[in-house]
């Protein structure tokens, strides 16, 4: 029997320890994984302190989009070796926004779920329709670049300046009434207020929350940092979670994989 497929959208720091934790616990269930570094794939090195501090997250989100997007294109011809109706999106926090993204374009007969982690809702914006199941993924403690330490990423909102002109490669969305010049003194709208809205018409989409558990699930140890950009932009950015929230986490997601892939 041909392994399902997991493509991973890294955040916006590239491919890292996160990632590569997700790889090694779904390949001991037989679980097939595709990971890339979308940065080194356009030919960017500069690492994390660069794109971290010099880069929007809307840029971002579009270069790893595109990626994921070719990722997801390629291993359809892959059916000699995955099984090309088993294939799962996830994504934590910039890629979190891709796969959600994504979810509006892929088909059903492939992609069976996409999966969320820390999904912000700026950048390139949400969709305003998926195709798919989407699971949302939060630590109860995500306040990932938050101005406070209750700042919770599933109910953040931020000016609708730090979204841009959607891009015609992504799906119409909430950026479209929500950008630089379309409404630029209004508030994006909350992720979780997003996933509401979408369920109300119809949508296959849920939450899941994990206590003790912040931004990242599977990038290390909960460590409760600031982080501080120029001289008075600091924000709170708590990461990792404890054990329980990662062995909790990933036996809900080789659940999900189980339960959605076409049986033989």
């Amino acid at each position: 029997v041909k392994p399902a497929l997991v493509i991973i959208a890294h955040g916006g720091g590239g491919l890292g320890m996160l990632e590569m934790n997700l790889v090694a616990a779904l390949q001991k269930h037989d679980i097939a994984t595709l990971v890339f570094d979308a940065y080194q794939l356009n030919g960017f090195y500069q690492g994390y302190p660069f794109w971290g501090s010099q880069a929007t997250n809307e840029s971002r989100q579009r270069m790893i989009y595109k990626a994921t997007k070719g990722a997801y294109e390629w291993a359809l011809t892959q059916s000699d070796k995955v099984d090309t109706s088993a294939v799962f999106l996830q994504g934590v926090s910039n890629g979190a926004a891709v796969v959600a993204n994504l979810a509006s374009v892929v088909s059903h007969d492939h992609v069976k779920a996409v999966i969320a982690e820390g999904l912000p809702g700026m950048g390139i914006g949400l969709p305003d329709t998926v195709a798919v199941p989407v699971k949302l993924v939060f630590g109860k403690l995500d306040n990932y670049g938050g101005k406070h330490q209750e700042d919770w990423m599933w109910q953040r909102q931020d000016s609708c300046r730090v979204n841009r002109m959607p891009s015609p490669e992504t799906p119409l969305g909430n950026a479209q009434q929500c950008n630089g010049r379309q409404n630029p003194t209004g508030l994006t709208e909350k992720p979780i207020d997003w996933m509401n809205r979408l369920k109300a018409q119809g949508a296959d989409i849920d939450i899941w929350f994990y206590e003790n558990a912040a931004h990242g699930i599977l990038q290390g140890p909960i460590d409760r940092k600031m982080l501080t950009y120029g001289t008075d932009n600091t924000t709170f950015s708590w990461t990792g979670s404890e054990p329980s929230a990662k062995s909790k986490m990933l036996t809900d997601m080789v659940q999900l994989i189980q339960q959605l892939r076409p049986q033989p």
